[in-house]
């Protein structure tokens, strides 16, 4: 796959700021993957692609999820932004040529996160949330983590992630308290 085509057009279609955090997340998504021994190609590009429909706007979003018949649960509707991972991967599919599905889950996921996520999932999570361009007290307590352990690194993103959602008044998609129980019931 060709890293330098894909960031030239990505490039044309998110602003400055956008792209520079998708570089970002694409540079600790490949230090993660070499700590964890997973394919860094793959982990590279969902890195850098992950964010292709966030600056979608809203209205355009529900539209081209309903183009692509995607279902969408009743949050989904009332905050379009929640679906900008799962629309970038149909994104990709379909308009990039991009067939490898875990980089598709992978992008898919990264919003919400699911249950059971491959290992490329987990990292373009934990890389999304924990960049370096993120300021923020959690988001440097996960990049320690995540040079420490992955899925303690991922619980403590869901848990942030969560807090932060309630303490903001918004609405909390099910996948994310889903995966977050997953991980939980599965240490136990």
């Amino acid at each position: 796959m060709d890293l330098e085509r894909f960031a030239q057009r990505l490039k044309a279609t998110l602003s400055p700021d956008r792209f520079q955090h998708s570089l970002s997340v694409m540079e600790l998504s490949r230090k993660l993957a070499t700590l964890y021994q997973i394919p860094e190609i793959p982990v590279a590009v969902a890195g850098l692609l992950h964010d292709v429909a966030r600056e979608v706007p809203p209205q355009e979003l529900l539209k081209l999820a309903g183009h692509y018949k995607l279902p969408l649960s009743d949050v989904e509707k009332r905050v379009p932004v929640m679906i900008h991972g799962r629309v970038g991967a149909l994104l990709l599919k379909r308009e990039w040529g991009i067939e490898d599905e875990t980089i598709l889950e992978a992008v898919a996921l990264h919003v919400t996160g699911a249950p059971e996520m491959n290992k490329i999932s987990q990292v373009i999570m934990i890389a999304d949330f924990a960049e370096p361009g993120r300021r923020h007290f959690s988001a440097r307590i996960a990049r320690e983590l995540a040079l420490v352990n992955r899925l303690t690194a991922l619980r403590y993103i869901y848990d942030q992630k969560i807090k932060y959602i309630i303490d903001s008044g918004f609405l909390l998609h099910p996948l994310t308290a889903e995966a977050r129980n997953w991980f939980l019931l599965d240490e136990v």
